[in-house]
Order: structure tokens, then sequence, then C-alpha cells
């Protein structure tokens, strides 16, 4: 080993410079230390060192602007080059081996590996200014440590682009492949139910009909000039179109896709025929071609269509768009606790006196704005986030009665019911309160309470702690009293579509007044919702409804 060589050190952080000298304090070496970029390409010009550890992270010009500079110059290409980063994520690694890095090593070092290939790639660079090229002998060349950590450099590139099961180039190889591409078409495939066809058959199986799908699909589009596929998910295949920006070109592929599989939906997957479905979203949008062929994609699942094209013009896809925006709404207002309940009163019409509040959800926006759940809460349901929001109002409600003599309701849907996790959540806090008396349930009988069993268990487990359970929106849609004779509510609150018109529609009264001779006969109280004005609220107490809810009496507020 030669005591002469020249190692470059590059980084901006003066311990990891001086950690990296004390590793090979005993091997004698000449040591140029730089604090950029800017300044380690100047040094390596100047010194012609044998070695160049460089970080990646720096002011001025960074470890990536650096190599591709240092690799770009005749002087400076054939010097090894080691980055050197905390950075934990594979892109940053990927992209530094891509610009020319000859290693890479991780803070914080590893004294070890720091020795043994420096002392390696050092030895290599003077074998290689002592012997010409010619002389090496090829099995020299191929064990050399230089060529080793190439290989491992192209292998470990070659393992983050490519699906190891299917072998092909995978999602992140496609961002990279449809970048700059501006004449291209992407089609998007997502295997219906794949998880069902792995439950039953098993991941084996599973793997087949993955392998068989791409064998098919390969064979369909054959031209292998024109047609690219990937796997971008577990199963979800893409391939892109070569050469085509029309939105007709792009169907007529598609078109002949779904016909071979809608004639022929079977794979053979291990002697095993499976029967597959597929959606399908495609674009040609150059501008954004993998997010709006997954706009298309997730929207025609959600829709239930075999596939869709996207289009920027559709109204389909800007109201996709407006859910994305107020999916991420919703996830600030969560992490920011921007969600809460505001607090309506219900009246006695006897007494004329508040006896009780409904809590109903509200999203404030950042600048204030109070948001109804109309614009969110459908959405909330599509996007995995209601059930936070409904565990955040029944603790919210929970905190602001928990001291007051009022009772209070809270609406649940039957998904809140039918869900273990809200349903414990909800005794949980029941084993809590001090007065669960006070607390009503409202049940809305607009979706349609068909699970009894389950919905059955809830009431039963909710009314062991005193609590009460309404039926609430009762009248829309189709009404089924039996409802209220098998769930066993205690109040009934009749839909505001039938009390916001008893002063002009006779039909409207006459269903109301047959609700209140039922409840009156089980012995249940009745309210009235959306009492707007006054005439309306005189008719409700004319026809001997207990209670009335409603913006002439009282609009939802923060505070009681």
């Amino acid at each position: 080993m030669q005591n002469n060589s020249k190692i470059l050190i590059v980084d901006d952080n003066i311990d990891s410079r001086l950690a990296i000298r004390a590793a090979l304090r005993k091997q004698n070496y000449s040591f140029y230390e730089a604090q950029n970029g800017q300044e380690g390409i100047s040094l390596a010009k100047k010194y012609l060192p044998d070695l160049i550890i460089m970080d990646l992270m720096m002011p001025i010009m960074n470890g990536y602007e650096a190599l591709e500079v240092l690799k770009s110059l005749e002087a400076t290409r054939h010097i090894p080059v080691i980055i050197v980063t905390a950075i934990g994520s594979m892109d940053e690694k990927i992209n530094a081996l891509e610009k020319g890095a000859d290693g890479l090593w991780a803070k914080p070092f590893e004294r070890n590996l720091i020795v043994q290939q420096v002392n390696a790639l050092l030895n290599l660079r003077h074998n290689e200014t002592q012997l010409s090229q010619e002389s090496l002998d090829k099995t020299e060349k191929q064990n050399s440590v230089g060529t080793i950590l190439q290989q491992q450099s192209q292998e470990l590139i070659h393992y983050y682009y490519t699906d190891s099961l299917t072998s092909l180039p995978n999602r992140s190889q496609l961002i990279k492949d449809i970048e700059n591409n501006t004449d291209s078409g992407l089609i998007l495939f997502d295997i219906d139910s794949f998880r069902d066809i792995v439950y039953f058959y098993g991941h084996n199986i599973g793997d087949s009909c993955l392998k068989s799908f791409v064998t098919r699909l390969q064979e369909l589009l054959s031209d292998k000039d024109k047609y690219s596929f990937y796997r971008v998910a577990s199963d979800v295949f893409a391939v892109v179109l070569k050469g085509i920006t029309t939105l007709d070109e792009l169907e007529k592929d598609i078109k002949k896709i779904k016909h071979d599989f809608l004639t022929t939906p079977y794979l053979i997957c291990n002697t095993h025929d499976i029967h597959l479905r597929i959606t399908i979203g495609g674009s040609v949008f150059a501008e954004d071609l993998l997010i709006s062929a997954e706009k298309a994609l997730k929207t025609a699942k959600m829709l239930g269509l075999e596939s869709m094209i996207y289009e920027e013009a559709s109204e389909i896809f800007k109201d996709y768009e407006k859910n994305i925006v107020w999916v991420h709404k919703i996830t600030e207002a969560i992490t920011d606790d921007r969600i809460t309940p505001y607090f309506q009163p219900i009246i006695n019409n006897k007494t004329g006196e508040i006896e009780k509040y409904e809590s109903l959800v509200r999203l404030i926006e950042k600048d204030g704005k109070v948001i109804s759940p109309f614009f969110f809460l459908d959405i909330s349901k599509k996007s995995r986030q209601y059930n936070s929001i409904t565990k955040i109002v029944v603790q919210k409600a929970f905190k602001k009665f928990l001291n007051t003599p009022f009772s209070f309701s809270i609406n649940l849907s039957v998904l809140d019911i039918v869900n273990k996790d809200i349903a414990e959540y909800i005794f949980q806090q029941l084993e809590e309160f001090p007065e669960c008396e006070r607390i009503i349930f409202e049940l809305l009988e607009s979706e349609g309470i068909e699970n009894y069993t389950e919905v059955y268990g809830f009431i039963e487990k909710v009314k062991t702690y005193g609590c009460q359970v309404a039926i609430d929106d009762f009248g829309s849609g189709y009404s089924n009293f039996i409802h209220l004779v098998q769930l066993n509510v205690d109040i009934i609150k009749i839909d505001g579509s039938l009390i916001r018109d008893l002063d002009t529609n006779e039909n409207a009264q006459l269903v109301v007044e047959t609700i209140i001779s039922f409840a009156k006969k089980l012995g249940v109280p009745t309210v009235a919702e959306f009492v707007h004005n006054e005439a309306i609220y005189e008719i409700v107490k004319d026809l001997d409804i207990d209670f009335s809810q409603g913006y002439h009496l009282g609009e939802p507020k923060e505070d009681l």
C-alpha cells in the first residue's frame, strides 16, 4: 500500500470530517478538506485525489450537483467517489448511484467499513496507474473492488426499479419513463377483489394469477415497440402506449382488452380456473399522466364502472378533485382540533323551555368559517375519516354536558353501530359519565335499519346504562313503523321535510298526524324538526307534538 495516497473529504460538518480522518489515522494518507460541493470541485481539479468522500446535504452546492460535475470533467471522472449520507430515503441513495457514485456510507459511520473500502479502492487505484488497461488480466478486472462496487450499485438500482414477482418495471420506473414523455397514453388495470382470491386460494395461487394476468396482457398487446408493461401496486398494473395522443386511440385498446376479458373471464392459475374481473382507468393527459389515469381508475371503481378515461373538462373529475380538497381539509381539521359539535336547543312545547340539545358536527376552517356536515360528512365516510369524527363528537359532547342539567343527543349512523371500534368507544365513555339517563342516541331512519341483530344489541346495551334512543328523520323516504316496535325506541323525531310544509301541504299534515297518533298509542314522545317560522310552530303545538327544534327556536351554536 502506498502511503502517499490523497483523499479529499467534502462535508460541511467538521465532526464528520474528523470522524473519517480518525478512522483512517493509521494509514498515513494525505487529506484535503472542503466544506461544500463547489469548494470540493475546485480542490479535486487542483490536487487530483485518489479518492473523494463526499456528503450529500451541503450548502452552496450539494453532493448531487458536485457529483454530476466531477463525473463530467475529463480530469476527475475516473476518481472514485463515496457518498456519505444520513438520509434514510432509498430514492436519495438510488439517485446518488445513478449519478455515478462508487459507493454509499450511512451516518453514523462504521469504522471497519471505512478502513476496508478505502484501502481496497486506493489499492485498486494504485494498481491501475501502474499497469496499462490492456495488460490487466480479464479475471483480475472482473474481481477488482471497483467492478464489484459497480455491480453492487447496478444490482441495487435494478432491484429498486423492478418488481421481484413479475420482473416488470415498477411504479418508480414508470414515473421516470413518463416524466418527460408528451406523446403517450397510460392504462391502469386493477384486479377486482384480488384479496378474496388470495384469501380463498392462498398466496401461491394469488402470485400465479398475477403472473398469468401479465402474460395475457402481453399477448393481447404484443407490439413491443408500442407497449411497455409495469406493476405499480400489489394488484394494479400499467401499460404505457407510445405515440398516441387522442382519446379514440386509447379507447380502442381499452375496448380490445375489455372484450377479451368479457368473452374469457378466467385465468389458469396453477391448474385453477379463476374468474377475474378488472377495472380500467386510462389517460392521455400529458401534464399529469399517472395522476389522471389514477383518477379515472378510482372514479370507475367508485361508480362501479368497468372502465373510465380521464377527461379534464368532465364534471365527474371536477367533483373528484373537489373531494380530494375536502379530504385534505378534513385531515387538517382533525389534526388541528377543528372538528367540533354545535348544539341546537330542543323546546318543550308545553312549557316553552329548553329541555334538550342535539349535538351537530361542524368543521371550522382556518379562517373561522363554520362548515356544515353537508359538505364533508359523506366524503369522510369514503376517505375513512368518519370514525375519527364520530369519536370527536362523542367525546366533546360528553364533556360539554358533564355539569349541566340538560339532556343531549348524538346522531349515530348504522355504520357507527356496527363498527365495533366505535361501539366500544361509546361504551367506554358511558362507563365514565355519571348521568347516562341524560344521553340520547339518535338513529337515522333515513339510512334504513336492516341489520336488526347488531342494532338491537347496541340499543339494549346503551339502555342498561340508562340512555334513551330516538329514531331520527322519521317519515323520510319509506318509513317502517315496525322499527318503532322492534327497536323499542324512546323518542320519535319527525323529519323536517314533513314539518316545513305543514302550513301548505295537507298530505304532509295527514302523515304527521298518523305518526303522532301511532306514537301516542306507544307512549313515545315526538319531536318536530325544521320548525322554521312561528306559523309552523303554532301548528306543531296544535297537533300536540311534544317537542320542537328548528332555526326559528334556536340555531346550532358552539355554546349552550
